[in-house]
């Protein structure tokens, strides 16, 4: 029987030690009081554990092949299935997953008992230094130190500190050899330049945004977004934010373009026009309050140069194309994007390309496999990200119980 040390009490690490405990002496070594504090938080306390549109167009990585690999059909298969043996009951709507109960603590409850049955020694101790030794590793905390046949790096990124998630495992991961990309801010709000945020806030809205990044579109969302005193929030928004994080932090210009209206199939003036002549002798303003929320309307018509009370028919063309410009693609400079303090995840961590995706075994330090966070790996809100965790941390425990049997 071999140990196996697990670094790192999320999803990932906590799956990976119930897996790899089938026949194997497993500890599990937590920096905080508790394990799983991160799930709590997920899918607004009820836990969105997964998704059943989960492929590569849901995540951005440096290595789309191996995220492939990682991802399949097959593996898919198998872990959920796991998941269910170990009393996991989904409740599915929309395509996501959550428990039936609705709760995030029913995850992470099931897992430490699951924990506890298969006698994992869970030990709330801080990871400060690990080395490998020529047929072993030595790892470190403040306290002892614990020696291991394997290790499976399992520490999260720098995403959300309150929980925990302080970027420590990507120091470990270098010390073992790793290369570590350029980490920034995922799944979180963007900040703008523009004068009329204090008029729209508090304003929601469904929309398309489009990601500009140096006058080239590279990515567009569409989904509710919320209009702030800072710059624009939402799920769509979330979803576009780690690119626009990494490529500020290329110094890049990055921009966004909003419509307003997307789900008009011909432009804005041309159906604004036929509206007009349908119910004539009426302002923009009655013609327009029932189509977008008041504060945004009075922002679109400031920006246009319209007063309110003017008519359409009455407006001159420049005044006309500049409103159906600003209601299909209204511009903001993205200046920034919120901190890790309100980040779901966080972009890049060690590169796809240094790991075994069918085992998540290093390429550079054998007997180390690398889970969930810590990787190059950021996906979509909507369950992807818990759900590559699980996966990840899934097969590095399959893959510990197979090298030795």
């Amino acid at each position: 029987m071999s140990k196996v040390v697990v670094i790192g009490g999320g999803v990932a690490g906590m799956i990976a030690a119930i897996r790899a405990s089938l026949k194997n002496e497993v500890i599990l070594l937590e920096g905080n009081d508790k394990c799983g504090k991160k799930i709590l938080l997920t899918g607004n306390g009820r836990c969105n554990y997964w998704n059943e549109n989960i492929s590569i167009d849901s995540y951005h990585t440096d290595n789309l092949k191996k995220l492939e690999e990682i991802i399949s059909s097959s593996n898919q298969k198998e872990v959920l299935t796991f998941l269910e043996k170990m009393g996991l009951f989904p409740r599915i709507k929309n395509g996501y997953y959550y428990p039936f109960s609705n709760q995030a603590s029913s995850v992470r409850n099931l897992l430490t008992r699951e924990l506890e049955k298969r006698n994992v020694e869970v030990v709330y101790q801080k990871v400060k230094h690990i080395s490998k030794q020529e047929h072993y590793f030595l790892i470190d905390t403040s306290k002892q130190t614990f020696v291991s046949d394997y290790v499976i790096l399992a520490t999260g990124s720098t995403a959300s500190p309150k929980t925990g998630s302080d970027g420590s495992g990507y120091l470990l991961a270098k010390s073992l050899g790793h290369t570590i990309s350029e980490i920034t801010p995922a799944l979180v709000p963007m900040k703008a330049k523009e004068s009329c945020l204090k008029d729209w806030e508090g304003v929601r809205t469904d929309s398309k945004v489009s990601l500009i990044v140096e006058k080239k579109k590279v990515a567009e969302e569409l989904g509710e977004i919320q209009l702030t005193n800072y710059g624009i929030s939402g799920i769509c928004v979330f979803n576009l934010s780690g690119l626009a994080s990494k490529n500020l932090k290329l110094g890049k210009k990055v921009e966004v373009e909003i419509n307003f209206l997307p789900f008009l199939n011909v432009s804005f003036y041309e159906w604004f026009s036929e509206r007009n002549q349908r119910i004539p002798n009426h302002s923009v303003e009655d013609l327009l309050e029932s189509i977008f929320p008041y504060k945004l309307l009075l922002v679109l018509l400031k920006k246009a140069g319209i007063n309110r009370n003017d008519y359409w028919s009455r407006l001159p063309e420049d005044k006309k194309e500049k409103l159906s410009s600003l209601v299909s693609n209204f511009p903001l400079e993205i200046t920034d994007v919120e901190s890790f303090d309100r980040a779901q995840v966080a972009t890049g961590g060690v590169p796809l390309n240094e790991i075994n995706p069918n085992t998540m075994e290093s390429l550079l330090c054998s007997g180390c496999y690398l889970t969930g966070e810590l990787l190059d790996v950021d996906g979509k809100c909507g369950g992807f990200n818990i759900a590559f965790a699980f996966m990840s941390g899934y097969l590095a425990g399959r893959s510990v119980v197979d090298a030795k049997n």
